[in-house]
């Protein structure tokens, strides 16, 4: 999974960098662990959205609204995936969920505060 991560970005030409941290399993933990801003980490969470599965990228300090998320999918249905469902659908615990290089194809919602950032730290 990691291996092919990598490839992933070195194949589409995505800068990156690896902080090896195995304790770290949230964007709060990934902040105490190399002191990076939670501001500056997007986390990637996913949710069953009806009979579908959507990314939603975030700040690693904020929380997401499923208020806001059914409103904006126009769906009743939203919930935060099980564990086995992250895995399944995108190749990667919870914790370490990239923003790119899943194992499936998954609609995503990006924060635009995130996007506006020149350089965000992410799992993977």
């Amino acid at each position: 999974m990691f291996e092919d991560f990598k490839a992933y970005l070195s194949q589409h030409c995505i800068w990156h960098e690896f902080l090896q941290k195995p304790e770290v399993h949230s964007a709060r933990t990934a902040s105490e662990a190399t002191g990076i801003r939670r501001d500056d980490i997007a986390k990637s969470l996913l949710f069953k959205v009806g009979n579908d599965f959507w990314l939603v990228i975030i700040q690693g300090s904020r929380k997401v609204s499923t208020k806001k998320l059914r409103i904006l999918l126009e769906e009743e249905n939203v919930r935060l995936a099980s564990p086995a469902e992250v895995l399944d659908i995108t190749g990667f615990p919870v914790g370490a969920v990239p923003p790119i290089g899943l194992k499936n194809n998954v609609k995503c919602i990006m924060d635009k505060d995130v996007s506006a950032k020149e350089k965000v730290w992410a799992g993977g």
